[in-house]
């Protein structure tokens, strides 16, 4: 026990003094706010300053990819509409052969007033018309005296047949149906046999 006593007599001779100025923490307030920026150590402020100059460059790069993309898309929309008009161009050229035609034929009607001259011009121009659609891939369906085809066809009448076999079969073709390269382009408007 002497020991004990002893060292806690020296310890009350022991006696610190700090001499740091910190605040007297009795005297502040804790509901105010500082104002002060926190310190951090200086490896911390280094990374910090790096990621901000790191995030600055992206932003930067990113600004340059979305002013490449925005010039991208104008230029392919540009060339898009080029290229749409450039097939319109393309897709007129054989109708004017086919008008030229039509014109001639009516011009050749009032020199002679022979309407078998009239006739031969015009199926002279449709057969050119129907060169002219073949060669984009437009092509008519064959639907008479076939089966009816609600794929192909469209049924706008039905007319009473006596034999059996042509019962649903298309035995009327009012309009011609068309495809355009296998596309069904326009349906066919048929009367469908019914017994």
């Amino acid at each position: 026990m002497e020991k004990r006593e002893k060292l806690e007599a020296e310890a009350s001779k022991f006696h610190v003094v700090d001499k740091r100025k910190f605040v007297n923490l009795d005297t502040v307030d804790i509901n105010s706010v500082s104002d002060e920026k926190p310190r951090y150590p200086s490896y911390v402020e280094e990374l910090m300053t790096k990621m901000k100059e790191t995030e600055r460059r992206f932003e930067e790069k990113k600004k340059q990819i979305d002013e490449e993309i925005g010039r991208v898309r104008a230029r392919l929309e540009t060339d898009f509409v080029q290229r749409i008009e450039e097939e319109s161009r393309k897709l007129a050229l054989p109708f004017l052969e086919v008008l030229d035609n039509l014109e001639r034929a009516l011009e050749a009607s009032l020199k002679n007033a022979s309407v078998e001259h009239l006739r031969e011009g015009v199926e002279m121009t449709a057969n050119l018309f129907r060169v002219k659609l073949k060669m984009i891939g437009v092509e008519a369906i064959p639907v008479l005296s076939q089966q009816f085809d609600p794929n192909l066809a469209q049924a706008v009448g039905m007319v009473s047949v006596s034999d059996a076999a042509e019962d649903g079969i298309v035995v009327e073709e009012l309009q011609t149906g068309y495809t355009m390269r296998g596309q069904l382009l326009r349906p066919a408007q048929v009367r469908v046999g019914q017994v």
